[in-house]
């Protein structure tokens, strides 16, 4: 009677979760503590994976066989990231509107994952055909170490500042031509400021940098009205910026080496031309 007892305890435990439970440990054992993000490299990549930039995957063997999917015979086109934190199969970059108030840094999955999806304009608004465009470009370009950290520092600005624009909601329909034409606007303002951010601008890159970036953006973008008018601004902010460091006041303007007097005066030259450039055209 005793044993009958105790066996009818021991399965009224269990029942009620009082003994260990496999399903929890399959799903704990599903969890991995690495994250892969995809980051296409080139124009054609960045459409044929741009929904799978959108997925976090769990592993490089997991993330290697997405890329041979949506880039058959051109795997050098998308490389990958791997992060540290939390991973379950199914994840996303941007699983809900909330999460777009933090923008993943070095990553472009924000424009077709936040922007696009809370404020849908298609192929010819900003987050498709500006934003994720040319920060999929920049990834790829040759830039010195300090181009390079320039460039993760504006592609995280640039999000941050249209985080204020989201409605913090995804869209269920087209947006209006207005509403489409306001984010353009807001998108573009925001760029010479983090261009030319006090502790990471592109005024003191060196020249060689500044050619690579004019290079990736291209002409036929650079000769655009609206990109003309963003240049003028950042060029106008890297003239000011330069001077007061050249002839500023202060034992550091003082002590500079003739070496960095002549690297300062070529950036300021470069700035100068794109400034009369602009203002000739």
């Amino acid at each position: 009677m005793k044993l009958a007892s105790l066996a009818v305890l021991g399965a009224l435990t269990a029942a009620c979760g009082g003994a260990p439970d496999e399903s929890t440990g399959a799903d704990e054992a599903a969890v991995s503590t690495t994250r892969v993000l995809l980051a296409p490299l080139t124009e054609a990549s960045r459409v044929s994976c741009r929904e799978a930039a959108q997925a976090v995957y769990c592993s490089e063997t997991e993330a290697r066989a997405a890329i041979a999917a949506c880039s058959p015979g051109a795997a050098s086109a998308v490389t990958f990231d791997v992060r540290k934190g939390a991973c379950r199969k199914g994840d996303r970059v941007y699983p809900t509107a909330a999460s777009c108030a933090q923008p993943q840094e070095l990553n472009c999955a924000f424009y077709a994952g936040c922007l696009e999806r809370s404020i849908s304009c298609g192929n010819g608004g900003y987050a498709l055909a500006f934003g994720e465009k040319y920060c999929t470009a920049f990834r790829s370009a040759r830039l010195s170490a300090a181009g390079q950290k320039w460039m993760g520092g504006v592609m995280h600005c640039l999000q941050e500042e249209l985080v204020p624009v989201l409605p913090g909601r995804f869209a269920q329909s087209r947006a209006d031509a207005a509403t489409c034409t306001r984010t353009f606007d807001a998108a573009f303002a925001s760029h010479p400021r983090c261009y030319a951010a006090e502790d990471n601008s592109i005024c003191f890159l060196p020249v060689a940098d500044l050619f690579a970036i004019t290079h990736t953006i291209g002409l036929e973008e650079l000769f655009t009205r609206r990109t003309a008018g963003q240049v003028l601004s950042t060029a106008a902010l890297c003239v000011g910026q330069i001077t007061s460091r050249l002839f500023g006041f202060g034992r550091a303007s003082a002590q500079r080496s003739r070496d960095e007097r002549v690297q300062l005066e070529e950036q300021r030259d470069f700035w100068t031309a794109e400034t009369s450039r602009e203002e000739n055209r």
